[in-house]
């Protein structure tokens, strides 16, 4: 037999109205109200009936969050951090991917009256005019990775890769590097993307000879993969350029070219070094164990929900810049 509201109240001793503030948070009650309504629900297991509740509050207690590929180390740790920031508040994580229909997630994101969302797919796989379609549509948005969002609308949460960028080429010119490439799985056309900008600044600071000329840029459809990373790798040693270091993308594209690079019977880092982005925990236990620019991911996770319920609570977008760190392993000399 379903246990209903009711029942959690009688065991309790107090009203049906005392056991929805309770169990809604819309009214403050005194911690012994509050122990004795959730005493009552455990005893009974009370399951409340999300359903009922979203029409009398209008909230699902349903978030979702769209990640960019799954199948990145990177975005895990970040789904990890945000699932368990939103279950501390009672709410349940819909997780989608970027490898599928993104424009019609957020379609359905509407049609199911989810609470809100963080964005953390390439802005160049949607339209970021739907963004602000759900947002009219009273559904909070969070996103990450498109710094020409409108943050008067929609919350900003963005890793500082301009300075991550600016570690990375200064610390292998402190090393002697002076022909420093970067395996890029995107293009300047993505005026989103902070990496190639933070590479060339970089660059022009610290090896102002070198310019564009070792700037390899990913071509549509654009991936960011370990097989991207070898490809490219090939491709740069194939044209003779003249290179001492590698820049990649990430940690999976530097994997896949530390592999190209082995395969053509050269050693890392005795013939090269090379650095990658994100700081995945697999960057760690690669061999050579690989220097990475690292990125706070269950942090940003946990951040980008925060943000996502201040919002929800009434609050405003806000903006949040996270810092990186360089982490110095075996894979540069």
């Amino acid at each position: 037999m379903k246990v209903t509201r009711a029942d959690v109240a009688n065991a309790a001793g107090v009203s049906t109205a005392t056991v929805s503030f309770v169990l809604n948070g819309s009214r403050h009650m005194s911690e012994k109200t509050r122990k004795r309504v959730l005493d009552a629900v455990e005893k009974l297991n009370y399951t409340p009936d999300m359903v009922a509740r979203s029409m009398t509050t209008n909230q699902t207690m349903q978030v979702s969050l769209l990640v960019n590929d799954i199948t990145n180390p990177f975005y895990s740790e970040i789904v990890l951090g945000f699932e368990t920031a939103a279950i501390e508040k009672g709410y349940f994580v819909n997780v989608c991917t970027g490898s599928q229909d993104i424009s019609r997630y957020l379609d359905n994101y509407i049609a199911r009256r989810i609470d809100g969302v963080f964005v953390a797919a390439l802005p160049e796989r949607f339209d970021s005019e739907k963004l602000y379609g759900l947002v009219e549509n009273g559904i909070k948005v969070v996103i990450s990775g498109d710094r020409n969002i409108d943050t008067s609308r929609i919350s900003s949460l963005e890793n500082d890769y301009l300075d991550g960028m600016r570690q990375a080429v200064s610390f292998l010119a402190g090393k002697g590097h002076r022909k420093v490439a970067y395996l890029s799985g995107l293009a300047k056309i993505h005026t989103f993307d902070q990496k190639i900008e933070g590479y060339l600044a970089a660059v022009k600071e610290f090896l102002p000879e070198l310019g564009e000329k070792l700037l390899v840029e990913g071509q549509a459809p654009y991936s960011t993969r370990m097989e991207d990373g070898f490809r490219m790798m090939n491709e740069l040693l194939d044209s003779g350029k003249d290179v001492s270091a590698i820049i990649c993308q990430n940690d999976l594209m530097a994997m896949g070219a530390i592999a190209a690079i082995k395969d053509r019977g050269l050693r890392v880092p005795e013939d090269l070094s090379v650095v990658g982005f994100d700081g995945i925990m697999l960057s760690e236990s690669w061999r050579p164990a690989l220097t990475t620019v690292s990125v706070p991911k269950y942090e940003l996770g946990r951040k980008a929900f925060e943000m996502l319920y201040q919002n929800l609570m009434g609050g405003t977008p806000s903006k949040c810049l996270n810092s990186l760190e360089l982490i110095e392993r075996q894979s540069t000399r």
